[in-house]
């Protein structure tokens, strides 16, 4: 079994006491994931990590100002990672997030978001806004999907675009109101994505800060989520906060200011963690 140390472990404690049971029925075997590394272009690397909701715990984490995606997995005792949502400077995140049930941060425009519960199986990908009920809550406004398939999800991490929705590529970007070179230039991305028998996939695609090479446009980012069997899919946070995380190390080539074990990366605010 990998090693886990539930008295370090704040995130976990503090989240899901349930978490710990749970970690102490899984086998080595469950603790196994997929992961692929495919050739893009000439000088850079698709990394695709394939994970079951089933043998895995996945929750977001907020970082204290601006962390790097292995400073938030270490800190954590998570067995991988990769980046979350966007972020402003100060920290703060620039869309949707959500973790355990409390509000950290909310989207100004109608944009993307991945939305899950521990409780359950269920996964939503939809373009939301946000408003306070008369209750004073905060609820999801989403734009395809139902409200109630909102309203018991503990977890929700934004993004832009969504990428695949209900097993077809998206056409049309205009709704989330990101820039025209956005979305038609190649950068480094972070996306993620459900398949149809509920399994995770994450994928980092590696390149260059200045376009120089590797990289990509939404539309082949969505293709390629598509391709790998995802039903739907969200991108998240790119450029140089693309990162992916494996036992403790960054696994892909990152393409951020921060020099951190031979690797530049970038401080962020959010993760998404795997256990």
């Amino acid at each position: 079994m990998e090693k886990f140390n539930p008295g370090s472990n704040e995130l976990i404690k503090f989240f899901y006491p349930t978490i710990f049971l749970l970690l102490l029925c899984l086998s080595k075997d469950a603790l196994a994931f997929s992961y692929e590394r495919l050739p893009h272009g000439s000088f850079s690397w698709i990394h695709v990590l394939t994970i079951d909701p089933k043998e895995h715990v996945i929750i977001p984490a907020r970082a204290v100002g601006r962390e790097t995606a292995l400073a938030l997995a270490n800190q954590h005792g998570a067995v991988a990672a990769t980046n979350g949502g966007f972020w402003k400077a100060n920290g703060d995140p620039a869309g949707a997030l959500k973790i355990n049930g409390e509000w950290l941060g909310t989207p100004v425009k109608p944009r993307g978001a991945i939305g899950w519960s521990l409780s359950n199986d269920q996964v939503v990908i939809d373009r939301i806004l946000t408003n306070y009920s008369s209750e004073e809550q905060i609820e999801v406004v989403p734009f395809s999907t139902s409200p109630d398939d909102w309203s018991t999800l503990e977890n929700i991490v934004g993004g832009a675009p969504v990428l695949v929705q209900n097993g077809h590529i998206i056409e049309d970007f205009t709704l989330e109101q990101t820039l025209p070179s956005f979305l038609t230039s190649s950068h480094p991305r972070t996306a993620v994505g459900i398949k149809e028998n509920g399994t995770w996939v994450f994928v980092v695609v590696d390149g260059s800060a200045y376009r120089l090479f590797g990289g990509m446009s939404i539309k082949e980012l969505a293709e390629l989520m598509l391709d790998l069997g995802c039903i739907k899919a969200l991108n998240l946070d790119g450029g140089g906060s693309s990162t992916m995380v494996i036992d403790g190390q960054v696994i892909n080539e990152p393409c951020g200011k921060i020099y951190e074990n031979d690797k530049y990366v970038e401080s962020i605010s959010d993760a998404i963690l795997i256990f």
